[in-house]
């Protein structure tokens, strides 16, 4: 019997926290799309759309933010001393995604609901700034003469 009881503790998932990041009544699933955070991973989030929503997580849980469709920007983190990096991605309904570092950058990914498989990257690309333009200076040019009548 305590064997079985340990096995059945062993096979357990930890909870899911979920949090609602927008205001009003909860929404249907299929009406709002969920960012997912592995507690076991060493991505951490540190921000959503510019609020400070790092919290510690167990490594047997995991917490989902509940979005609104549209443009999200996200700080994550590669491990508990890493610096902050921002990513944009575009948060679909029903879609469930989850932050991922190729490399050094960070990405997002469409992953499948129930099995965490990363599928297609989200990740919006960086947001290109136009070279500063100066005007050229100011050009005085010479005031004609006024017509002399013969």
């Amino acid at each position: 019997m305590l064997f079985a009881l340990i096995l059945l503790a062993a096979g357990c998932v930890g909870p899911t926290f979920v949090v609602q990041q927008y205001a009003g009544p909860v929404r249907p699933r299929e009406t709002i799309a969920t960012f997912r955070v592995n507690g076991g991973e060493s991505v951490r989030l540190i921000t959503l759309d510019d609020e400070d929503v790092r919290a510690p997580l167990e490594s047997d849980s995991r917490l989902h933010i509940e979005l609104l469709p549209g443009r999200h920007k996200v700080g994550v983190a590669n491990g508990p001393n890493d610096l902050v990096s921002a990513v944009t991605f575009a948060a679909e309904a029903g879609k469930v995604y989850r932050a991922v570092f190729v490399g050094n950058e960070p990405h997002v990914f469409e992953v499948d609901r129930g099995g965490d498989a990363p599928g297609r990257d989200v990740t919006a690309p960086p947001a290109v700034t136009a070279p500063a333009v100066t005007a050229p200076p100011a050009v005085t040019l010479p005031q004609p003469e006024p017509l002399k009548e013969p």
